[in-house]
């Protein structure tokens, strides 16, 4: 039912472009930047095993793309659309009897199906508060392996959990519509996977101290998870309908 589903989610656009009424379809882009807020279990995380402490730190990222919205009515619409997203993080390590202090830097990169509906209340001549919720799907490119900034007898192997992953999407904002020059619209989204999408594989091995070398495959390899969750402030541009 997932495949099917995903299916006409990438279908949507093609179907929504056949309608006959074109004016009811509206052909948007967005830069969504991402901000790592520990409220919603999108900050820091750390972990500490034998004498190594560890800590996640999500950096600034950002997602773009573009979007389709369908006017169903008045007061609601329905939207999808197209996103890359890339989520940077920091992965520092310390061991402080082997004089150990580094860090690697690494991106997750996937791309969004995302599907909502959004709501409507016109609050002046121009202005709309909207509300809008639904789901994604979030298609992750590869696995991951990174370095340490000092040497290289540090890295980091990040592994998804699934290639095709959905989240739950909410989101809430204001636009300004003019009637010549289009839909400008400013909000905040919160990006929520049901599951944890990827876990992260630290290891050192210098010949002489090694840590978690049986890792990604062995039985007791330690991990960190990356929960995925973050928030996003979204930056839309409609373009005006066709007359």
């Amino acid at each position: 039912m997932t495949k099917h589903f995903l299916i006409s989610i990438v279908f949507l656009p093609l179907l929504l472009m056949g309608q006959d009424d074109i004016e009811k379809v509206s052909f948007g882009l967005q830069f969504k930047p991402i901000i790592a807020a520990a409220y919603f279990d999108a900050g820091d995380e750390t972990a500490e095993w034998e004498n190594y402490s560890f800590e996640l730190s999500p950096r600034f990222g950002q997602s773009l793309g573009m979007i389709l919205r369908y006017n169903i009515s008045p007061t609601f619409s329905a939207e999808t659309g197209l996103n890359l997203v890339n989520r940077r993080y920091r992965l520092k390590i310390q061991n402080e009897s082997i004089t150990l202090d580094d860090f690697s830097n690494f991106t997750l990169r996937s791309y969004e199906l995302p599907i909502q509906i959004l709501s409507y209340v016109k609050v002046s001549r121009n202005y709309y508060l909207n509300a809008a919720f639904g789901n994604s799907f979030n298609i992750f490119a590869s696995d991951v392996v990174s370095f340490g900034e000092e040497n290289a007898y540090f890295f980091q192997s990040t592994s998804r959990r699934k290639k095709i992953q959905s989240a739950l999407i909410a989101n809430l904002g204001m636009e300004y519509r003019t009637f010549g020059n289009g839909i400008f619209y400013l909000g905040i989204s919160f990006h929520r996977p049901w599951k944890n999408t990827a876990r992260i594989f630290p290891e050192y091995d210098d010949d002489t101290n090694t840590f978690n070398t049986s890792a990604p495959g062995g039985k007791d390899a330690k991990y960190m998870d990356i929960s995925g969750n973050y928030m996003t402030i979204d930056l839309r541009y409609f373009f005006p309908a066709k007359n």
